[in-house]
């Protein structure tokens, strides 16, 4: 099987190698901020570091839960000022139904489903709330 969790020393922000800048405790308020404008960029949303940005990282099998991200993203984004940002593959009713979500909602909503290990790196730096 496959071990969960993350490799702690990889995905330390204090020296990831993906990230736009590097952070610890004491710089963390400014470093996720530049991160978040990086990540923002880079996935064409509205650079705004007021606007709480949410992300979504895994597989796309029911298990995981995109159903119910995808049904709870037209809720969240209607009434919020907020964005959604959702990485991974899986199946292909659900990488479908994260691009059309994405139509719907343009400067809010942006579905990556692609791997990519960087991205979700700049995701995991950048996000002030994670999606699990």
């Amino acid at each position: 099987g496959i071990v969960n969790g993350m490799d702690v020393s990889e995905w330390d922000p204090t020296k990831d190698k993906f990230l736009a800048a590097n952070y610890d405790i004491t710089t963390a308020l400014e470093g996720k901020a530049l991160n978040k404008e990086t990540l923002q960029a880079e996935v064409g949303l509205p650079v705004d570091r007021k606007v709480p940005l949410v992300a979504f990282i895994g597989r796309l099998e029911e298990q995981k839960g995109p159903d119910v991200m995808i049904a709870a993203i037209p809720e969240i984004v209607k009434d919020e000022d907020v964005q959604i940002v959702l990485l991974g593959t899986g199946k292909k009713k659900f990488e479908h139904l994260l691009k059309r979500v994405e139509e719907k909602f343009p400067g809010k909503v942006r579905a990556v489903v692609r791997f990519n290990a960087l991205l979700a790196h700049q995701m995991m730096a950048g996000a002030d709330v994670l999606a699990v």
